[in-house]
């Protein structure tokens, strides 16, 4: 039983590999609740949850937030949430 469960599971666990962090807002992801508006000319990364690059860039844009999406306090807790691929 175990021997047809398991690498089921492991299936699974490699179908939702790729996810996405969605607070604080990563660069240009559409899928935040709280995102500051895109600088001129930027649009959203729809590709947001591939896989990163071999080389190149990490990021779709080097471009940052014109704002903060977020601030801390050193030493402070913070809360990460992301979203399944």
């Amino acid at each position: 039983m175990i021997s047809k469960i398991l690498p089921f599971a492991a299936l699974v666990a490699c179908a939702t590999a790729h996810m996405a962090m969605t607070e604080p807002c990563e660069r240009f992801n559409p899928n935040c609740a709280i995102k500051p508006a895109l600088p001129a000319g930027a649009t959203y990364n729809t590709e947001i949850k591939s896989p990163i690059p071999y080389s190149g860039s990490l990021f779709k844009s080097d471009t940052p937030w014109p704002q903060p999406v977020a601030s801390w306090t050193a030493g402070q807790p913070v809360t990460v949430k992301f979203q399944p691929g």
